[in-house]
């Protein structure tokens, strides 16, 4: 069977799918995933390679579109020189790479440079983080949120958690951003895209996120829900105001998926540009009680002021 056929038939879509309904599919089935984990918790990795080749077939069908739009480009460009088109494109080609391939060779020896580089690098890594105790909390960070001082160093972040919590030895951090959800933007569409595929691999602990993103996959089986705290050791920390709830796509019944932790000053303290924080546990993860820990502190000390 044809590659390209048998990845619309992974994903359930006919050839001429659009880009726009494969997103929409992908992201189904992705939520369709953590539904059925949740539910039959016992077939939780056989459900996890049956994605895995979703996400395969995904990123196939994408490539393939990628390559379309390039060859309809290259017709556009040498389309015009007629049954000569494809020696217009080669003499094209050629002469680009007659002017550029001596800088070519030299790119070629930096790249060799630098992957002897990396791998040293790459075991130097290794071993730094066999060294390091275990993680006590995996934080992610989704949404439209932004280191303060606009960098990508995590690390005071992680610092700032630690500083909270004096008994962690290690946590971690990650912001994967999402844009508006109604951009008509590429740019954005493609950070939708790579957020998408982001969601899918990461395991984190617990979920820290604005309403944008609450919105896009907040109640979709991602974060477990919290009735069972929000009506115990949490009931006296919460306002109905806080409980962030959305509707289970299965069956429509309402859930707490979410508390909002924004009034908390520890809050405060996370070097994050920040608008919303709703904060959210992953279902499944085996660090629960940490991450409900991280919830419960952030509220008390709200409660206090």
């Amino acid at each position: 069977m044809d590659q390209l056929k048998e990845a619309y038939e992974r994903m359930g879509l006919p050839e001429d799918a659009t880009k726009e309904q494969l997103d929409d599919r992908y992201t189904l089935l992705m939520r369709q995933t953590r539904s059925h984990q949740r539910r039959e918790p016992d077939r939780a990795e056989e459900f996890e390679a049956e994605f895995a080749e979703i996400t395969k077939a995904y990123k196939f069908i994408l490539e393939e579109k990628n390559r379309k739009a390039l060859e309809e480009m290259n017709q556009k460009r040498y389309g015009k020189y007629k049954r000569f088109a494809g020696t217009a494109e080669k003499t094209d080609h050629f002469f680009r790479y007659y002017k550029f391939h001596v800088l070519g060779g030299i790119a070629l020896v930096g790249v060799l440079i630098y992957i002897v580089i990396s791998m040293f690098n790459h075991q130097a890594e290794k071993e730094r983080l066999a060294n390091l105790p275990p993680v006590d909390l995996e934080v992610m960070f989704l949404g439209s949120y932004m280191n303060q001082d606009g960098g990508q160093d995590l690390k005071p972040i992680e610092d700032a958690i630690l500083a909270q919590f004096p008994d962690w030895k290690r946590v971690t951090v990650n912001i994967n951003y999402v844009p508006p959800l109604d951009s008509n933007n590429p740019q954005d569409a493609a950070m939708l895209q790579k957020a998408l595929l982001v969601l899918s691999t990461e395991r984190p602990d617990l979920y820290i996120m604005d309403q944008t993103a609450f919105d896009w996959v907040g109640n979709q089986g991602m974060v477990r829900p919290l009735e069972a705290e929000v009506e115990g050791e949490l009931k006296e920390l919460l306002t109905p105001e806080m409980l962030i709830k959305g509707k289970n796509e299965e069956d429509g019944s309402e859930h707490v998926y979410a508390v909002d932790i924004m009034g908390s000053p520890l809050g405060e303290e996370l070097p994050v540009l920040k608008k919303e924080m709703f904060a959210g546990i992953r279902e499944g993860t085996e660090r629960d009680a940490n991450a409900l820990r991280f919830i419960k502190q952030y509220l008390e000390t709200s409660k206090q002021q």
